[in-house]
């Protein structure tokens, strides 16, 4: 599964902005200067239109800003929004996930 690198996307947002101002780099983009703000920040993921406009001025793939994740990068990330108890019971179904796949290799 992949997913989307914001720390890499935002640096090098940050990095193609360089000494303009977010105003007027804002304005090259076709976005409001509070939308940058968040972007470089990585408070907010970019719409697909504005991704490809930033991929083409960097210019890098757009396949860059994507990475492997584990299983266990998933779980961490859905066990974020849950209850404690819920955790528990997603630990305890990994870890017989886990036996069950070195028991059958």
């Amino acid at each position: 599964m992949k997913e989307f690198n914001g720390e890499k996307f935002c640096k090098d947002l940050i990095e193609l902005r360089g000494t303009d101002s977010q105003s007027a780099f804002a304005e090259k983009l076709g976005i409001n200067r509070s939308t940058l703000s968040l972007l470089e920040n990585g408070k907010q993921t970019p719409a697909l239109e504005l991704f490809n406009k930033v991929c083409n001025l960097v210019p890098k793939s757009t396949e860059e800003y994507f990475k492997e994740t584990t299983e266990e990068d998933s779980l961490v990330y859905l066990k974020g929004s849950l209850e404690d108890a819920d955790k528990v019971k997603i630990e305890e179904m990994a870890e017989r996930i886990r036996i069950k796949k070195n028991t059958n290799t």
